[in-house]
């Protein structure tokens, strides 16, 4: 038996466990870029795209400066990220959630040095970092399992998954797509609750999930059966005749309904 080269190669039910917890993450790192370094996000391009539109919010050009930091520092790094980790490459996706971690903590020790800086350009580092932890958690998730239509830092795509193979009546992760939908909400409450007490707390919030999907991950690569043979990376000659095969009875289905 084969499997596609792009098939993740942790333990399924881990790999679930990681998605989710990066998810709760990403909810606490959004809330406190948002709270706290001028109303951006690090975690949600989409909303910073948003944000970049509305032209008569009130500070709108104090806080151009942080929206255009996210971004770009979120499209560069996620692409660095992804050329490094490998699609299957357990042992590169830790990796790049160790890089993740260390972005998180500096967040961290920088705003325990210089708590609440108070103009535009002073938040700028601290959104580079942090956007720079997103990214990277992106990318992890994305290497780890990219068949299950479950993002970790935005949650429209896995809402749309989620509903489109419910609509179509497709076997789907269901389970999975609402925990991290869940996940993400909840992230973003503790972490406004823990701003509400210190906002220390709240740039603390966000590394230790990250460090345990880290250590998570890492393991997994140890485990006996997590490493892909080279055989396992191999196309799947027969998958592809099946495939070929239905998509041929599809179309002479289709050819003599007309």
């Amino acid at each position: 038996m084969t499997t596609a080269p792009n098939a993740p190669v942790t333990r399924p039910g881990r790999t679930a466990l990681v998605a989710v917890i990066l998810a709760f993450a990403a909810g606490a790192t959004d809330a406190f870029a948002f709270l706290q370094l001028g109303a951006v996000f690090t975690a949600n391009m989409t909303g910073n795209l948003v944000l970049a539109g509305l032209v008569q919010r009130p500070d709108y050009a104090a806080s151009l400066a942080g929206i255009v930091t996210a971004i770009a520092i979120f499209a560069a790094t996620l692409y660095i990220a992804l050329r490094y980790a490998e699609p299957g490459s357990t042992a590169k996706s830790a990796a790049v959630l160790a890089a993740s971690v260390v972005a998180q903590v500096a967040v961290l020790a920088l705003w325990a040095t210089w708590p609440s800086p108070n103009t535009s350009l002073a938040v700028v580092p601290f959104i580079a970092l942090s956007a720079v932890a997103m990214a990277c958690q992106t990318a992890a998730a994305r290497r780890l399992d990219s068949a299950s239509g479950v993002t970790t830092t935005y949650v429209t795509g896995t809402i749309t998954s989620l509903m489109a193979n419910a609509a179509d009546r497709k076997p789907q992760p269901a389970g999975l797509r609402i925990g991290v939908i869940a996940a993400l909400v909840l992230g973003a409450l503790a972490g406004a609750l823990l701003i509400q007490l210190h906002p220390l707390y709240g740039a603390a919030l966000p590394v230790l999930p990250a460090a345990v999907a880290t250590v998570l991950t890492a393991s997994a690569h140890a485990l006996p059966g997590t490493h892909p043979s080279p055989r396992m990376m191999e196309p799947s000659h027969e998958h592809d005749r099946h495939i070929r095969a239905h998509l041929h009875r599809r179309a002479r289905r289709a050819h003599r309904d007309r």
